[in-house]
C-alpha cells in the first residue's frame, strides 16, 4: 500500500479503529502502547477516554520491549522495569478514569 510508518498515519489508523461504529460489540478491551496512551482524536478526545466512553477498557504497555543485554552473546531482556514505577505513576494520572476501574 505504500503509506509511510509515521505517527500521524499510526494515529489516524488508531482513530479508523477506535471510532468505528458499534465496535463495543466486538471489542472490550484494548492494550495501548505508550505513543497511543498518548493521543488523542481529531475532536480533541484522549482516545482513552474514547474508548472509555463506548465502555472499552484501556490497558497499557508498560514494558519497553526486548534489548540486547550487554556483556551477552545476543541475549535479550525486558527493558523498561527500572523506571517502570515512575511511567506507572504517569499512566495512573493520565487515564485513571479509564483502564484502573471498572
Amino acid at each position: 500500500m505504500n503509506i509511510e510508518n509515521s505517527e500521524k498515519n499510526r494515529k489516524d489508523y488508531r482513530e479508523l479503529l477506535f471510532t468505528t461504529p458499534e465496535i463495543e460489540k466486538y471489542i472490550s478491551g484494548v492494550i495501548l502502547f505508550d505513543e497511543t496512551a498518548r493521543q488523542s482524536a481529531s475532536t480533541g478526545e484522549r482516545f482513552i477516554d474514547l474508548l472509555s466512553s463506548k465502555g472499552i477498557v484501556s490497558g497499557i504497555k508498560v514494558d519497553q520491549g526486548l534489548q540486547i543485554l550487554p556483556g551477552t552473546d545476543g541475549e535479550n531482556w525486558t527493558a523498561g522495569l527500572d523506571t517502570l514505577a515512575a511511567r506507572a505513576a504517569e499512566y495512573y494520572k493520565m487515564g485513571k478514569d479509564s483502564w484502573f476501574s471498572n
